[in-house]
């Protein structure tokens, strides 16, 4: 059996592909070829059921998106949705999972999500893409975000494959999407404030883009020493977030980036372990305590740092995300500062602030980005 997976279905496939780890930049390119059947089978559920199958298998509540080069060959299956390329796609459209299924490429299935998603669902999912996270497949237990990984394209790699694609339906919808997508997303939250902040007033965002996620600033002075005595070699900081118009950032620090859980975790086992064992527990109750200070103190240096270097950056925390009106009041800040200090014009911004018919499309669009960060 061979089948390519697109739309939904490609992009389920991409974030099994790197939450597991692998880099899609990586994997080897094939031609778009007509699905095929095992001899002697028809196309029936049982297909996927088999062991050899190892991506999601259609059901009601998830159909099967596929690629077919003609419409002829449809795949005659109310769970399976069949989608005709009728133009020729630019080279390495197509990428080989193994000897049953192979996928749409990341830059194709961007182009194809411009048909089913709005502008800053299109916006959210560029990000993550782009970035160096993804959220997990619909299979996958797993709950969070995973991180640190490759990204599976690039905005000049998209960007590239668009005027390759010139023709193809939704290239005008993806151009426009992608022109506020940012490289270097390192969370789904740093995703969402990147969509939020770049998308242009009358797109209900809050029209402080283009943005740039995680960007070297180059540090200068000495060594410095720490607490502790040892030296300092921190040459760089990386604002999660900077904004064009002015040396204004953001850093999001999460529920998860103080190591609390972790903290009340050790001391737990303190208290429940008794004789030789509670000697040990003290002491990673000890380690986890100077951890979290650690990353406090350097917090703080962060911050610091920043600010010599001219640039103001402002922490957010997941409760400044928790709702439009939290997020409204903390983008207020931080409009005043560029204004104060950097002389911007913010007045249409903070207009758009105070319009209450705006502020209810804003939260929408919150909402909207929240519930695509948890799928």
């Amino acid at each position: 059996m061979g089948l390519t997976l697109s739309h939904v279905s490609a992009l389920d496939a991409t974030r099994a592909i790197r939450c597991n780890g692998s880099d899609l930049r990586k994997m080897t390119t094939t031609e778009l070829c007509a699905p095929s059947v095992w001899k002697g089978e028809r196309w029936v559920m049982g297909l996927f059921g088999k062991p050899d199958w190892q991506w999601l298998a259609p059901s009601k509540q998830h159909h099967l998106h596929v690629l077919v080069d003609h419409k002829s060959n449809y795949i005659r299956m109310a769970t399976i949705e069949s989608h005709a390329q009728t133009r020729e796609l630019p080279p390495n459209s197509i990428i080989w999972l193994d000897q049953h299924a192979s996928m749409v490429c990341p830059e194709l299935l961007f182009l194809q999500m411009a048909q089913l998603l709005s502008l800053p669902e299109l916006v959210q999912l560029g990000n993550e893409l782009c970035g160096n996270f993804s959220r997990p497949s619909v299979a996958s237990l797993q709950s969070d975000a995973k991180t640190h990984i490759p990204s599976a394209t690039s905005v000049a790699q998209i960007s590239a494959y668009l005027e390759s694609a010139d023709g193809i339906w939704g290239v005008k919808a993806a151009r426009r999407a992608l022109s506020y997508v940012s490289d270097h997303a390192l969370s789904a939250h740093e995703s969402i404030l990147a969509t939020m902040y770049a998308l242009p007033l009358d797109e209900y965002g809050y029209g402080m883009g283009p943005v740039s996620l995680n960007q070297r600033v180059y540090l200068d002075g000495e060594d410095s020493e720490d607490l502790w005595g040892s030296v300092s070699t921190v040459r760089s900081r990386f604002p999660d977030l900077l904004c064009s118009f002015a040396p204004v950032g953001i850093n999001y620090d999460g529920e998860g980036h103080l190591n609390l859980d972790g903290l009340i975790e050790a001391a737990q086992r303190v208290t429940a372990t008794k004789d030789d064992g509670h000697k040990e527990a003290l002491v990673e109750l000890m380690n986890t305590r100077d951890a979290i200070r650690d990353k406090y103190v350097d917090d703080i240096k962060r911050n610091r740092q920043l600010v010599s270097e001219g640039y103001l950056v402002f922490p957010a925390t997941k409760e400044d995300l928790a709702t439009i009106q939290h997020l409204d009041d903390f983008t207020r800040d931080v409009l005043k500062a560029a204004n104060r200090y950097y002389g911007v014009d913010v007045d249409a911004h903070l207009q758009a602030l105070e319009d209450s018919n705006k502020r209810i499309e804003r939260e929408s669009i919150l909402k909207q980005l929240q519930r695509g960060s948890e799928a």
